[in-house]
């Protein structure tokens, strides 16, 4: 297992792990943006409630995500000699933090009137900042902004459809 600073610079300099980042930063996005809608903007949650929301459905993907790659990589084995699965694990769950740690920090931030739509913004902005980061490296301001805002409409668009399908 690397040290977190080996970690960040692999990140950096890795497609695969830098790609395994930002997939599981987008997953956690676009989940937490789907639990939000649990909620209704007519009837507030309670105090404390959007952030509990936040912090359990995290926490429950982490723990899913953990348990398969623990156990698609015992049964299978590793994959690649280039990328360590544990390292590869241990990106992915810091994507996912990164993500929650935003969602939770617009709640505190926000007045409680505002927190739900804080948070949802919050989630649904992550997305499109990743995106646009991410192209900006390739790619004109204008382009990268398009992308952006391309994965913000998918992004919503899907949480909207997996939100109607549960509730």
């Amino acid at each position: 297992m690397s040290t977190v600073r080996e970690l960040t610079l692999e990140v950096r300099t890795n497609e695969d792990m830098r790609r395994e980042a930002y997939s599981m930063s987008i997953y956690v996005a676009i989940v937490l943006l789907s639990a939000l809608s649990v909620f209704d903007d007519s009837h507030p949650p309670g105090r404390g409630q959007v952030l509990l929301l936040e912090a359990g459905t995290t926490i429950g993907l982490v723990l899913a995500h953990a348990f398969a790659s623990w156990l698609s990589t015992t049964m299978i084995g590793e994959a690649s000699d280039e990328v360590n699965q544990w390292d590869l694990l241990l990106v992915q769950l810091g994507g996912a933090l990164a993500i929650a740690v935003l969602a939770m920090l617009a709640v505190v931030l926000a007045p409680t009137s505002i927190e739900l739509s804080a948070a949802r913004f919050t989630v649904a902005g992550a997305i499109a900042a990743m995106v646009f980061l991410e192209s900006r490296a390739s790619n004109s301001v204008l382009r990268a902004a398009v992308y952006g805002a391309l994965a913000l409409v998918a992004g919503v668009s899907v949480a909207g459809i997996k939100a109607f399908l549960v509730h």
